[in-house]
């Protein structure tokens, strides 16, 4: 019996096995939807508002945040509610029983208590405007429920230099701002001065000033370094949120209860960070600064703009 050979181009074809780039082309198309899913869920763009965070965001800057304190490590920036902190306890029983604690100036006169007061006037730092997060947060949980409805009356943008359970220590010696986390104490590095147009600390609303010569260093904490401007004049008493005692006191070291804040332009940011209002506990921390998208290169005219642009964890 003779079997008829058969022709290789009838054969039904083979059902070929999917390749090993096929499938990290779709696990990559899943992991991208699953990613942007998440982050719709989490990340808003914000602006920024004033100049307490110069020269790392000036006003006008455009940042994306990621909300909730996941994440967070000393050197990030992020977005807090100053009137929720966290209080040193009081130094004498007589301050414990009042409610209000005051001070009296040279004059005096009655001095609120930082700490107890956040709904002043807290001038110029750089700000998020509550309206505008919630809008954005809004939009992209538009069918969910569960946003909460308080709105705090501002919020402020600052760098976390230490973390809950930090050894920070005061008043050290030769350390900027006196300043020593974990026994490494915190240094300046002289950086080339720089021309930036800054708004006038009491006069928020009004234009941003002609461009005037600050001085800048460099400043490092955990593993980011990054510029600051270097405060004018040193204050008689750097941190009165803290309930520390005076610096002539001689250094005085402690167990972080929150996080330690820091505005990076030093003089502005003095009013309203952990200077002013003492430790930020996690419940403040509104989010997480993730990148900048878009910078005002005209408020520093000495820099490169393409420097002004997109950049990752400022």
């Amino acid at each position: 019996m003779l079997r008829r050979r058969t022709d290789p181009d009838d054969a039904p074809p083979r059902r070929a096995g999917r390749g090993w780039s096929t499938r990290l082309a779709w696990l990559t198309l899943v992991g991208g939807i699953v990613l942007v899913a998440t982050r719709v869920g989490v990340a808003t763009v914000v602006q920024i508002h004033g100049d307490g965070m110069a020269p790392t965001l000036l006003d006008g800057d455009h940042v994306m945040l990621v909300r909730g304190t996941w994440a967070v490590d000393a050197g990030d920036i992020v977005v807090y509610e100053p009137g929720v902190a966290v209080l040193p306890e009081p130094p004498s029983p007589e301050l414990a029983e009042s409610d209000s604690p005051r001070a009296d100036n040279e004059d005096g006169e009655e001095m609120p208590d930082l700490r107890n007061e956040p709904d002043r006037d807290l001038r110029n730092t750089a700000v998020i405007d509550p309206e505008e997060l919630e809008d954005n947060w809004e939009k992209v949980q538009s069918k969910s429920d569960g946003l909460a409805t308080y709105e705090p009356p501002v919020l402020r943008v600052g760098r976390i230099l230490a973390e809950p359970g930090d050894r920070v220590a005061f008043n050290v010696p030769g350390a900027a701002l006196g300043l020593a986390i974990d026994g490494q104490p915190l240094l300046h590095k002289d950086a080339e001065p720089l021309r930036l147009a800054l708004r006038d600390a009491d006069d928020p609303e009004g234009p941003a000033g002609p461009p005037r010569i600050r001085s800048v260093a460099y400043e490092t904490t955990a593993d980011r370094r990054y510029q600051v401007l270097v405060p004018v004049d040193e204050p008689d008493e750097p941190w009165p949120g803290l309930g520390l005692p005076p610096p002539e006191a001689g250094p005085v070291e402690l167990e972080a209860p929150g996080y330690l804040v820091l505005a990076d332009n030093r003089d502005d940011g003095a009013c309203c960070d952990s200077r002013a209002v003492g430790w930020v506990p996690a419940e403040a921390i509104r989010g997480k600064v993730l990148m900048r998208l878009v910078g005002n290169a005209a408020a520093a005219p000495d820099l490169d703009p393409g420097t002004r642009g997109l950049r990752w964890k400022p």
